[in-house]
């Protein structure tokens, strides 16, 4: 296609295929044109948003790579190299490309210093992020201040300077504008509240900041697609659907997954496994979910040819016609996913020969039968922690919005979304016979005995315990990349402060216990307020 498109034509081009949802074939086209020595910033720059925003993380660094290599010495190329690596979580490699372009841009605004002082934030340089911040401060741009006021009491609470947020916030707050980031800013709050035992106040803030986000994201649970996906998969996933799969020869390399519900100690366990010698960890990539996308493409494209779906058939019937076809799946669309699936984490890690590979996602809970599709003989960890805990850990985090966390802002919502995870869960582990590979580790039984717990993790994955995990809070302060909210709790020895918490909040947990109740029995976990 690019040898009929003219650079004149290109832009155009791109913006018309990105308007109708095709924003990788336009992303093809731009970097033709790049190989060739024509750079279309903004061409490129809306085809890595549509990435971004479609966790196509993989694109939207190949953008930026090939960007920084065909004009290294324009500041626009590292502006696409900083946004992928922010949204990869990569902390110190950001860094590295905002200070390029500060030596390549001929003007620095507001912005290039709150993604500054956030890098380093993350990167655990809390002064000098201070001084980053104390450089926009003279910039005086109004626009900038609620962002500002975030980074600033992070790296309060980070300094563990409780009262100090406690002090500050209320009085501006008052004033504030009603965005995003003063959504966070209550959280804030509510943590530093809880870290003083004034836990009604710290409600009242964790309430007001929910709603705010809630209000301005227009969230609602009842089309959310992972709420959806849960109910097509605990509908098609039976021992007799099973048995009409395609078989498939396994893998020549089979990860190992680390998964469970979101809060419930992963990125603990990720960064303590990834400190082992023998093992390489994955923080969360967007292994699964590429993978994802492209099997859904082609299960698509069989739903649209064989017509099965009666016409004005609702959501649920349409999307149980497109994933019926995961069990056609045969050996070459398996290859081609298991390329994709490779091709994704080698950009997260650098391969090793005769390690175990950890690919942690708490919600690829979710999506076990595709993980099992491509690799027959996976194993999985699963992480566990009391349900109420989960839950309400979940309500005070402040995450970077999607169809996973728009479940934990409100206690209902958090609750019934545990419920249907864990059934599922449950019946992934019926239905393919999991017993003998999936490994639970309860976070509470890790507290009380560390090395006993991690050893027995390592013993089911085949490998020895050492001492190198001890001493997982300095690997995890080098490592430079968690993009989780436990971002500044996995950076410290191991402490017991958020166990049982829940029970200062008794009073509002109490009407969605009903939900834990089986979990509770399963897992040995108290309920009584």
């Amino acid at each position: 296609m690019n040898q009929s498109v003219s650079a004149k034509q290109l832009r155009p081009l791109v913006q018309g295929l990105c308007k109708k949802g095709k924003y990788q074939d336009a992303s093809r086209i731009v970097m033709g044109f790049m190989e060739k020595g024509y750079v279309d910033y903004d061409a490129a720059d809306l085809c890595a948003r549509l990435a971004r925003e479609g966790n196509n993380i993989p694109l939207a660094k190949t953008l930026a790579e090939l960007a920084v290599k065909m004009a290294p010495k324009n500041w626009r190329s590292w502006q696409l190299s900083y946004q992928a690596h922010h949204a990869d979580a990569h902390w110190a490699q950001a860094l590295k490309s905002l200070n390029k372009i500060a030596k390549l841009s001929p003007s620095i605004n507001a912005e290039h210093y709150l993604a500054k002082a956030e890098a380093l934030e993350r990167l655990f340089r809390p002064d000098e992020a201070l001084a980053c911040l104390a450089e926009l401060d003279a910039l005086a741009e109004k626009s900038a201040e609620t962002r500002m006021w975030l980074l600033k009491v992070n790296i309060l609470s980070q300094q563990k300077r409780y009262e100090n947020v406690i002090a500050v916030l209320p009085p501006w707050l008052e004033t504030a504008s009603q965005d995003r980031y003063v959504a966070s800013i209550w959280k804030v709050l509510a943590r530093a509240l809880d870290k003083k035992g004034r836990y009604e106040e710290a409600f009242s803030a964790l309430t007001k900041g929910n709603g705010l986000q809630t209000r301005l994201e227009g969230i609602e649970t009842s089309t959310n697609a992972v709420r959806r996906r849960i109910e097509v998969f605990k509908s098609l996933f039976t021992p007799g659907w099973l048995s009409t799969w395609q078989p498939v020869a396994p893998a020549s390399r089979t990860p190992v997954f680390l998964l469970g519900f979101p809060r419930s100690g992963t990125t603990l366990l990720e960064q303590m496994l990834d400190a082992h010698e023998s093992i390489q960890a994955m923080e969360e990539p967007p292994t699964v979910s590429t993978v994802m996308r492209q099997a859904i493409t082609w299960m698509q494209a069989k739903a649209s040819m064989s017509s099965q779906a009666p016409r004005g058939a609702g959501w649920k019937q349409q999307w149980m016609d497109v994933f019926n076809f995961m069990g056609e799946l045969g050996d070459e669309q398996i290859a081609m996913l298991r390329e994709t699936y490779f091709r994704v984490a080698r950009q997260e890690v650098n391969f090793q020969e005769n390690t175990v590979l950890v690919d942690k996602m708490p919600l690829n809970t979710v999506d076990i039968g595709i993980i099992l599709r491509l690799f027959p003989d996976a194993k999985f960890v699963v992480a566990l922690r009391h349900p109420c805990d989960c839950v309400l850990s979940g309500f005070m985090q402040t995450f970077e919005m999607n169809e996973g966390m728009a479940n934990f802002l409100d206690l209902e919502s958090g609750a019934s979304f545990y419920k249907h995870v864990m059934k599922l869960l449950w019946q992934y582990q019926e239905v393919f016979q999991l017993d003998d590979r999936m490994h639970y580790v309860r976070y509470e039984d890790l507290l009380d005995d560390f090395e006993g717990e991690t050893s027995k993790i390592l013993h089911f994955m085949g490998l020895e315990w050492s001492e190198s995990i001890s001493r997982y809070d300095e690997h995890a302060k080098a490592r430079g990349t968690l993009a989780t909210p436990s971002y500044q709790g996995v950076t410290q020895k191991i402490y017991s402060t958020s166990r049982e918490r829940w029970r200062h909040y008794g009073k509002w947990m109490e009407p969605v216990l009903p939900h834990f109740r089986e979990a509770a029995e399963r897992y040995g976990y108290d309920l009584s307020v």
